[in-house]
């Protein structure tokens, strides 16, 4: 658990890249939550619905997302955020040509998600 500050300049935070490089992440770990920083292609392959027992909250910095939840569609601009409630089924897409900038931020904590964040284990305290 970060006991510490961290401090980063997200650019120059160690990305996971997937699905070809349409999408790439990182993140960063608090006590109670995680936050990944997205980076979505337009043409990034749709993933099937799906649920977790983690509240997300969805800001969009760049781009467009269309995000259907149980039926319902949102399209999410820069400067909007979407919450979505754990257990509800959703699936996004990109909009448009503009890749997207997505911050999520799942609480509680994503153990699958901690990963991203190994980079801070290293640096806690200390600038990156």
């Amino acid at each position: 658990m970060p006991d510490a500050p961290f401090h980063a300049r997200i650019a120059d935070m160690p990305r996971e890249s997937i699905a070809d490089g349409v999408l790439t992440r990182t993140a960063v770990r608090t006590d109670d939550s995680i936050v990944t920083f997205n980076w979505i292609q337009p043409g990034h392959p749709e993933v099937p619905p799906h649920s977790h027992p983690y509240d997300q909250l969805a800001l969009i910095l760049a781009g467009t997302l269309e995000l259907d939840l149980g039926g319902d569609r949102y399209l999410v601009g820069p400067g909007e955020l979407l919450y979505i409630p754990a257990g509800i089924a959703h699936v996004g897409r990109v909009v448009g040509d503009e890749a997207v900038l997505n911050i999520d931020v799942f609480a509680p904590i994503r153990e699958d998600y901690l990963y991203l964040a190994a980079h801070q284990d290293a640096k806690e305290g200390r600038d990156l």
